[in-house]
C-alpha cells in the first residue's frame, strides 16, 4: 500500500477512470466520486489533473518525443506550467506521474510567493537540460498578466542560451499556435499539439525521482485489492 495515498483515493482513482471510460462527462465523475469518497480539494485535483480515459491517454501517448530526438525540433515550453512543477518538487513537493505518462504537480497557488532562490535554481536545472537535449531553437511562453511577468523574462533570458521569450495574453493559444514541440503539463494543450516532450518530468525523473508517486501503479493496485475483494 502507497503510505502517502490513503484507500479512499485509490479506490477513487479505480471508479474515476472507470466512469470516464464509460463515457461519462469529466464533471459528473467528478463530483460522483468526491462526493462518494469525500474527497479534499488536493486529492480532488489528483484526479482531475492526473486520469483520464484511455482514449485521451493513448492520444497524448502517441505524441510523445524521445529524449534523443529532440534535437530535431524546435521546442516550446509553457513557461509558468513547467517552471511550477519543478518549484514544486524543489521545495519538497510530492508531484505525480500521471495516466498519460505525463508529470504533474498539485500546487494551487500557482506562482505566488515563490522563493527567488528556488526560482533560480529551477531555472538553473531547466537550462542545464536544454543545453544536453539541444532543441533546434527554446521559446519560452509567459502569461503576461501573471504578477512579475517581464521580470522572470529576463532571468530567463540571462540564464538561457539564445531562447526566445514571448508574453502572451493568452499563454494556451501562443504555445499551440506556433505548432511546435511542447512542453506542458495542460491536458487541453496537449491535446491540441502534434508533439509532446515532458522537460518538467524529464528533469524530475532524472533528479527527483523518489518524490514522484506513480498514478497508472496506484490504479492498478486499486484494481487488484478490488478483484481480491470480489473473490
Amino acid at each position: 500500500m502507497n503510505t502517502l495515498i490513503r484507500n479512499e483515493v485509490i479506490n477513487a482513482l479505480v471508479d474515476y477512470k472507470y466512469l470516464l471510460n464509460r463515457g461519462y462527462s469529466q464533471k459528473l465523475s467528478l463530483d460522483f466520486v468526491t462526493s462518494r469518497y469525500g474527497l479534499s480539494s488536493v486529492e480532488r485535483a489528483l484526479l482531475l489533473r492526473c486520469v483520464h480515459s484511455d482514449l485521451d491517454v493513448a492520444e497524448v501517448i502517441k505524441k510523445k518525443v524521445y529524449e534523443s530526438e529532440v534535437g530535431n525540433y524546435g521546442l516550446v515550453i509553457d513557461g509558468f506550467n513547467v517552471l511550477i512543477t519543478l518549484v514544486s518538487v524543489i521545495e519538497g513537493d510530492y508531484v505525480y506521474m500521471c495516466d498519460d505518462g505525463i508529470v504533474r504537480d498539485l500546487r494551487s497557488s500557482k506562482f505566488k510567493n515563490v522563493d527567488v532562490e528556488i526560482l533560480k535554481e529551477a531555472l538553473n536545472k531547466l537550462a542545464k537540460y536544454l543545453e544536453r537535449l539541444r532543441p533546434h531553437q527554446t521559446i519560452v511562453v509567459l502569461d503576461k498578466n501573471v504578477s512579475k511577468s517581464g521580470e522572470l523574462r529576463n532571468s530567463i533570458k540571462n540564464v538561457f542560451n539564445n531562447a526566445k521569450v514571448v508574453l502572451a495574453s493568452k499563454a494556451d493559444i501562443a504555445v499551440i499556435s506556433t505548432n511546435a514541440l511542447t512542453s506542458s503539463s495542460d491536458f487541453v494543450i496537449l491535446k491540441k499539439v502534434s508533439k509532446v516532450f515532458d522537460i518538467a518530468g524529464y528533469i524530475i525523473t532524472n533528479e527527483f525521482r523518489e518524490r514522484v508517486v506513480d498514478v497508472n501503479e496506484l490504479i492498478r493496485e486499486g484494481l487488484k485489492n478490488l478483484n481480491l475483494t470480489m473473490n
